[in-house]
């Protein structure tokens, strides 16, 4: 990975051969979805494209090293940082548009102004969604300061449905949004599990040392407070006294680790856990399970649910999660339950565990709705808005 000074040098002795605007994309930190949509992007985008990150590992340890295509890091320091962006931004600005993952961090926040005050138009994409549960302050706070915060960005990105009545709620009219459909690489997804999925789907479970006649409960992420693990160790409790079928695999890590461990280790609670997962190994869990539940009790968007949906599972979330009203069809892609109900969501995992064809319909009704979620339809959106910006 190039030094970011060096990127910024070599991109301008580059020029804008591939079309006169450029897009300066600025994101928190690089993932392997960020990285996937930038390819995606560069795919169809005529003009130039530099990517720029405000930090590393900062969600977790992705362990992702970059190329000079695929972006690079701001050097340390907020105003180094600061710096540095009105570096990138201030060169050519009559053809660069800046696109901004949202307005949170100080770092986004100020080169929103930078540009602005460039005369520089600003895409700002978000997954922050409605209904999500705020502190009463918060609200307050929101609702004076946001309605003037949000005529900054000449347009906006919200990833779905609820994103978008997010944003309507402090003002933003229907013409300056453009739903990207936030998803992963479904399509490799979908070619990976091509390959063989029924035997992948018992090599998987011969490593995990369960048997074929156990129906796998699959719970993949970070293991916080947060995102409802231990709501969801009480409700499995529950529907283990009632199954002995069952058997729940975690994969992740974070500061319930230890807990998800003694579980594990307690051959009488059907725990398996994995750590934490990357790459084909994800795939390889969600072909070796029966159904994937995120029992989030905040949760912006959910991007398991997207690649759980592409290996063909149903899924059980929280009425939190942020890909609800777009992915889960309750009954059709799978079902949604209250934030919190341990009781609910055992009688959920019952429900899917013990009507296999009804399982069995789900899995197909979200292998197909997914299907149309491709990181090329979001580039394809979210380009659309940029030529918007372009003129």
């Amino acid at each position: 990975m190039l030094p970011f000074y060096a990127q910024l040098h070599t991109a301008a002795a580059l020029g804008d051969h591939r079309g006169r605007h450029r897009i300066v994309m600025l994101y928190i930190e690089p993932t392997p979805y960020i990285i996937g949509l930038i390819d995606a992007l560069r795919e169809v985008w005529c003009g130039r494209i530099e990517a720029y990150y405000i930090m590393t590992d900062f969600t977790q340890r992705w362990g992702l090293l970059l190329d000079r295509q695929q972006g690079s890091v701001l050097p340390a320091g907020y105003f180094v940082k600061m710096h540095a962006l009105w570096s990138a931004l201030a060169r050519d600005r009559e053809h660069t548009i800046l696109h901004l993952a949202g307005w949170g961090h100080p770092v986004l926040f100020g080169a929103m102004l930078m540009a602005r005050s460039l005369g520089i138009p600003v895409a700002v994409e978000t997954d922050t969604p409605e209904g999500r549960p705020v502190r009463y302050w918060r609200r307050i706070f929101r609702k004076i300061t946001y309605p003037l915060l949000f005529r900054l960005p000449s347009r906006f990105l919200p990833a779905g449905t609820r994103q978008t009545y997010y944003l309507a709620r402090y003002g933003v009219k229907p013409d300056r949004m453009t739903v990207a459909q936030m998803t992963v690489d479904v399509s490799a997804i979908h070619q990976f599990c091509r390959k063989d999925r029924e035997a992948l789907r018992s090599m998987t479970r011969l490593n995990w040392g369960i048997s074929a006649a156990e129906r796998v409960v699959l719970y993949v992420g970070r293991l916080e407070i947060y995102k409802g693990v231990e709501k969801l160790i009480s409700a499995f409790s529950l529907a283990v006294a009632e199954e002995k079928c069952l058997r729940l695999v975690v994969a992740g890590d974070g500061s319930l680790r230890p807990r998800i461990e003694a579980l594990a280790a307690d051959i009488d609670c059907h725990v398996t856990y994995l750590g934490p997962l990357s790459g084909d190994d994800v795939l390889r869990a969600y072909l070796g399970s029966d159904l994937l539940v995120l029992p989030s009790l905040s949760e912006s968007w959910g991007l398991v649910v997207n690649e759980a949906m592409a290996c063909g599972l149903p899924v059980i979330v929280t009425d939190t999660v942020g890909c609800t009203d777009d992915l889960v069809r309750h009954g059709k892609t799978g079902l949604v339950v209250a934030t919190g109900r341990e009781s609910e969501l055992a009688a959920a995992i019952l429900q899917l565990i013990r009507d296999e064809a009804d399982r069995v319909r789900m899995a197909h009704a979200a292998e197909t709705l997914i299907s149309n979620w491709t990181l090329a339809n979001e580039a394809r959106n979210i380009t659309f808005a940029w030529s918007e910006l372009a003129g």
